[in-house]
């Protein structure tokens, strides 16, 4: 099946629900509806029966010639006959502006009335069928053959109807409908035209509304659901990010702070050297005063307060005596065993001592 298929199929499924929902919805009369005010119509004019029993004969009657003045001064009186009851007016055409018929169609069809009646009404009629209004009765089944149905069908023209419309008009009476009766005041008819609008139709229109109301709001609730879902998303996301981002300059400030405690501990390690640890020109230039002339480094070493010298000297022992009395060094001694080659005046010497804080180093003299 195609998609246009099962469009036309949808289509057609969803007009038969509306269809049965509306009749059901849709209130019926329990039976015929009559008239209080009838409006008779003839060729000599139209003629207003009250629905009182008791009246013999119109109580008023418009001529087709009457005069605009005898209209209008009618017109008033019709009015006040019809009375409060204006929905029970009815107009009905008389036995002159009738072509009538009976037919006989099969009692198996008896569901497709209308339909057969449409078909035959070219041969009911001299007229075109578009310009015809027409009404049945089933009368029952046929006495000669009683697998046929009597039809009674009585039809007239559009002119006719709207001609005697116009006259009710005039007299200010809106009929809700036209229709025959052999009886001219009898309760019923049959109805050539209703002039009241389809209450199946108008059920069927409303509930076609209010689904689509409905239809629309759900779409719309739907819409703000998805637009409120995704906003709540797009807000995550954001959150998301920000979160992601917050993190990020937490971690940049950790690292800040733990390169700025590296740097405070390195700069406190490095005021604590300089205030427990000389500095090395100042060591060198004790360790110049306190040294002879005949000695002379061909190393000089510094290990935090420690200091390691490394040269020749004529007299080695006599360096250790020199470097204690200095007030710079303490804990002076030899760090290796004096050597002097065979042949040598000088000896090598190797000393180590501890130098005493660099603040009280630049104050001694």
């Amino acid at each position: 099946m195609t998609v246009d298929e099962l469009s036309s199929a949808a289509a057609q499924l969803y007009a038969r629900w509306i269809r049965d929902l509306s009749r059901i919805l849709t209130s019926r009369n329990s039976g015929p509806r009559g008239w209080s005010t009838l409006l008779l119509n003839t060729p000599e004019g139209i003629s207003v029966h009250a629905g009182d029993p008791t009246a013999n004969g119109p109580v008023l009657r418009l001529s087709a010639n009457a005069a605009p003045e005898e209209i209008a001064a009618m017109r008033k009186r019709a009015t006040q006959e019809a009375g409060k009851d204006h929905k029970k007016i009815l107009l009905r055409l008389s036995a002159s502006d009738i072509v009538d018929r009976t037919i006989q169609i099969p009692a198996a069809a008896s569901d497709l009335v209308e339909p057969l009646l449409r078909n035959q009404m070219e041969r009911i009629v001299p007229w075109p069928v578009e310009e015809t209004h027409y009404g049945y009765q089933i009368v029952g089944a046929n006495a000669d053959s009683p697998d046929q149905l009597d039809i009674y069908v009585a039809a007239t023209t559009r002119k006719i109807v709207d001609n005697a419309l116009l006259r009710a008009y005039a007299l200010g009476l809106k009929p809700y409908a036209v229709d025959f009766a052999s009886e001219p005041k009898a309760t019923t008819g049959i109805e050539l035209l209703s002039l009241e609008a389809d209450a199946l139709k108008q059920t069927e229109q409303v509930l076609h509304i209010v689904l689509m109301v409905l239809l629309a709001a759900s779409v719309a609730m739907g819409s703000f659901g998805f637009y409120l879902a995704f906003d709540h998303m797009s807000r995550n996301d954001d959150l998301e990010v920000k979160i992601i981002a917050s993190k990020s300059q937490v971690e940049e400030i950790t690292k800040l702070n733990d390169e700025n405690t590296r740097l405070k501990e390195q700069r406190e390690h490095l005021t604590k050297r300089k205030i427990t640890e000389p500095p090395a020109f100042l060591l060198f230039e004790a360790m110049s005063r306190a040294l002879p002339d005949s000695a002379y480094l061909t190393e000089f070493e510094i290990h935090g307060r420690e200091t390691r010298i490394v040269g020749k000297s004529d007299d080695p022992t006599a360096l250790i005596t020199k470097l204690e009395d200095s007030p710079h060094f303490e804990d002076v001694r030899f760090s290796a065993p004096t050597t002097r080659q065979e042949g040598d005046s000088v000896g090598t010497f190797s000393i180590v001592g501890r130098a005493e804080g660099g603040a009280n180093l630049e104050d001694q003299p």
